[in-house]
This record gives C-alpha cells, sequence and structure tokens, in this order.
C-alpha cells in the first residue's frame, strides 16, 4: 500500500510541476492579440481614452493567461503539504525554485503593465533591469539564449530527480 501512495503523490506532484511548465509557457508566449475594447461597464468606457482602453484590455489578457497559471500552482501547493506530511521538509523544498520563478515573472508583468500604463505609470530607470525584465516576460526565440526558461527546466529536472523513482517503481 505505501508504494501505491508514494507512487500516486509522486506523480501528481510532477504532473502539476509539468502543468506549472505549461501555463508559464503560455503567460511568457510573446505573441499577444487583445481587444481594442476592454471587458468594461459601459459607464467606466466612457471616460477611457483609446490608450487606456488598449491598456485595461492588454491588463484583461494578461489576467487571462496567469488564471491557467495561479491554478496550476495551487494544485501544485496543495500536493506539497502532502510530499511535506510524506517525505518531509527536504522535498518540499524542491519547489522553492518554481513558485519564486512565477513571482519573478508576476513581477515583471506588473512592472510591464505599470511601464505601459497611460495613466502615469513608471518603469525601471535602469535599461539593463528593464531588459532583464522583458528576458522574464517573454520566451526567447533564436537571438537570445533563454535563461528564464533554463532556470525552470533545471527546477523541473531536479524535482523529477526526487519523485521518479517512486513513479519507475511502479512500472518496473
Amino acid at each position: 500500500m505505501e508504494g501505491n501512495t508514494e507512487y500516486a503523490l509522486a506523480k501528481n506532484v510532477l504532473v502539476s510541476c509539468y502543468a506549472v511548465r505549461s501555463a508559464i509557457a503560455a503567460v511568457r508566449h510573446p505573441f499577444m492579440r487583445y481587444s481594442q475594447e476592454p471587458d468594461l461597464p459601459a459607464e467606466k468606457l466612457k471616460g477611457l481614452d483609446a490608450r487606456q482602453k488598449e491598456w485595461h484590455s492588454l491588463a484583461q489578457e494578461y489576467q487571462r493567461r496567469w488564471k491557467p497559471l495561479a491554478e496550476a500552482v495551487a494544485k501544485l501547493e496543495s500536493h506539497m503539504l502532502e510530499v511535506e506530511a510524506v517525505w518531509g521538509p527536504s522535498t518540499r523544498a524542491k519547489v522553492e525554485p518554481i513558485t519564486k520563478l512565477v513571482s519573478e515573472l508576476l513581477w515583471s508583468i506588473e512592472d510591464h503593465l505599470e511601464q505601459r500604463n497611460p495613466t502615469g505609470g513608471a518603469g525601471p530607470d535602469d535599461p539593463s533591469e528593464a531588459k532583464a525584465r522583458r528576458m522574464v516576460l517573454y520566451s526567447q526565440h533564436g537571438k537570445y539564449p533563454d535563461e528564464f526558461k533554463a532556470r525552470l527546466d533545471l527546477a523541473v529536472s531536479e524535482i523529477e530527480a526526487e519523485l521518479k523513482p517512486h513513479v519507475l517503481r511502479q512500472h518496473a
């Protein structure tokens, strides 16, 4: 019975990690299409100019993209409570790099939206900091290495190394 429990828990955690990784990729996708008219009450729309409407639409698109990631992280976190009960805090600690990356991505989104806010947004003064935020915000293809994705892949592979043996034992 113990082997089945460990198998199920390890499998659930791995699937949750993969779901978080996939949701992060969707949030970071550089192509974004959104409506010029945000989903706001008519009375609020009347008071907005075209740039403000576009900003609200952009913010809503990021909210739409973020929702599956937030759900995947919540599911992973609930599995990690079980992990801590079964294997202790050292295994739970393996997930911390992923949650830190999720926080870093959220910070980059908030910073990006603040910069684009037509009603007084501000962004990083340091151009290298702005570039670093963009490298987190958007997945990189071709010219630049995607360091954010590499850090995420490393974090997932460390969790795999810890939990795959529990899964493979059931399939041996």
